[in-house]
């Protein structure tokens, strides 16, 4: 990776497991392309419900952290972002055990705000809960 925004990627990535959310729910980032990002989900049973399925609470982390993440791809290293709204569609009862997959992609990009959809996929492919979310960019 030779170029700037490619070790921006990079930086993100490593940066990510400092979260303590990120870390305490078993979340991994994984920068695909400018605007797109995948939230890797390893299974960790802090995040599942009394059932042992990943938790609504989980899900949604995740729609938030792969669009946020998105944006982030797209945007300067001291821009800021916060999430103005969230909004997730459960399409499954429960998502089965084990790892989940968040595909995180950029719709909007504006100079205050941008716009994003994540789709959540089971180990076998099966989308289980589609969102969006609305951010709020501060340039540096």
């Amino acid at each position: 990776m030779t170029d700037d925004r490619s070790a921006r990627w990079v930086d993100l990535e490593q940066r990510y497991p400092r979260s303590p959310i990120h870390a305490s729910l078993g979340l991994t980032l994984e920068v695909v392309a400018p605007g797109e990002a995948l939230i890797h989900y390893d299974g960790t049973p802090g995040a599942a419900n009394t059932l042992g399925n990943p938790s609504g609470a989980l899900l949604a982390a995740m729609v938030d952290s792969a669009v946020m993440q998105a944006v982030l791809t797209r945007l300067e290293p001291d821009d800021r972002t916060t999430t103005l709204e969230l909004k997730i569609n459960y399409l499954r009862g429960s998502a089965p055990g084990g790892t989940l997959v968040a595909r995180g992609e950029l719709e909007h990009l504006g100079r205050s705000t941008a716009v994003g959809i994540a789709r959540i996929a089971d180990a076998g492919g099966k989308v289980v809960a589609v969102g969006t979310v609305t951010a709020s960019i501060r340039r540096a």
